[in-house]
C-alpha cells in the first residue's frame, strides 16, 4: 500500500475520468516551470518595446497609431508563440509514448484533450494577453497624460484572446491529425501569414478568418480591436462569431480524431 501512496484516486466517470489529475499536470507545466515568466518577458518585451519606442520617439506620437501598433503586435506575433507552444502538445506525447502510457490509466481521451485545451488557454490568456495588455494600457495612458477607460481594453483583450484561441485550437487539431511536428507547425504558420492573400482572392473570407479581428486590410476601421480601443463602432461582429464557432469545431475534430488514435 505504501507504494501506491503517491497516486490519487480517480473519482470522475465517463468523459471526465482523470480530468482533474491531467489538468493539474498540464497546469504544472505552465506555472511550476519557467515557461510562464519566460512567455511574460517575451511578450511584454515585444509589445512594451514597440509602444515605448513610438511614445518616447518624439512629440508627434498619435494615439491612433499607438492603438494600431498595439493591436498588431499583441495579436499577430504572439499567435506565432501560441503555435510554437502547442505544436508538441499532442504530437510530442504521441511520439514519446507518454499519451499511450497516460491513457493506459483511468483517464479518458476527451479529458486528455480538454486538459491541454484548458491549461494552455489559461497560460496564453495570462502571459500573452493580460500581462502585456496591462503594460500597453499603462503606456498608452501615459501618452495621453490620463488614465484611459479600462472597459475598451477589457473588450479588446477578449478579442485578442479569441484570436489566440483560434490558433491554439487549430494547432491542437493538427496535432491530433498528424504524427510529426512538421505538418503541424508548417500548416498553422502558413495559415497565419497567408490569410491576407486568401482574403485578397476571396474578400468574403474577411468575415470567416481571424485576420481582421486585430489587423485591418485597408481601412483601419475594418478591424475589431482598434475600433474597440478607440470607442468606434465595430464594422462587423460576424468575424467574432465565426472565429469562435471555428475554434469549437477544431476542438470537436481534435477529440473525434484522438478517439480513433491507436496506441
Amino acid at each position: 500500500m505504501a507504494g501506491n501512496s503517491p497516486f490519487e484516486l480517480v473519482t470522475e466517470r465517463g468523459w471526465r475520468r482523470g480530468l482533474n489529475n491531467l489538468l493539474g499536470n498540464e497546469l504544472a507545466h505552465w506555472w511550476m516551470t519557467r515557461q510562464w515568466w519566460t512567455q511574460c518577458l517575451i511578450w511584454v518585451g515585444v509589445v512594451g518595446f514597440m509602444l515605448a519606442a513610438a511614445i518616447f520617439s518624439g512629440p508627434s506620437f498619435q494615439f491612433t497609431a499607438g492603438v494600431m501598433l498595439y493591436s498588431i503586435f499583441a495579436s499577430l506575433f504572439p499567435a506565432v508563440g501560441v503555435i510554437s507552444v502547442m505544436q508538441g502538445a499532442l504530437v510530442g506525447e504521441k511520439q514519446d509514448g507518454t499519451a499511450a502510457w497516460v491513457l493506459s490509466k483511468p483517464a479518458s481521451r476527451t479529458a486528455f484533450i480538454l486538459s491541454k485545451l484548458a491549461a494552455n488557454s489559461l497560460g496564453v490568456l495570462v502571459t500573452m494577453v493580460l500581462v502585456p495588455g496591462i503594460v500597453a494600457y499603462i503606456l498608452l495612458s501615459y501618452s495621453q497624460k490620463a488614465a484611459l477607460d479600462p472597459l475598451p481594453f477589457l473588450a479588446a483583450w477578449a478579442i485578442i484572446f479569441l484570436n489566440h484561441f483560434f490558433y491554439l485550437t487549430l494547432t491542437l487539431m493538427l496535432g491530433a491529425l498528424f504524427s510529426s511536428r512538421g505538418p503541424v507547425i508548417g500548416i498553422a504558420l502558413a495559415f497565419l501569414f497567408l490569410q491576407q492573400y486568401l482574403i485578397g482572392l476571396l474578400p468574403l473570407l474577411r468575415y470567416l478568418l481571424p485576420w481582421t479581428l486585430a489587423v485591418p486590410l485597408n481601412d483601419q476601421a475594418q478591424a475589431v480591436v482598434p475600433a474597440l480601443l478607440q470607442g468606434q463602432p465595430v464594422y462587423s461582429w460576424i468575424p467574432v462569431v465565426a472565429v469562435l464557432l471555428e475554434s469549437i469545431l477544431f476542438v470537436l475534430v481534435a477529440m473525434r480524431r484522438f478517439e480513433q488514435e491507436e496506441f
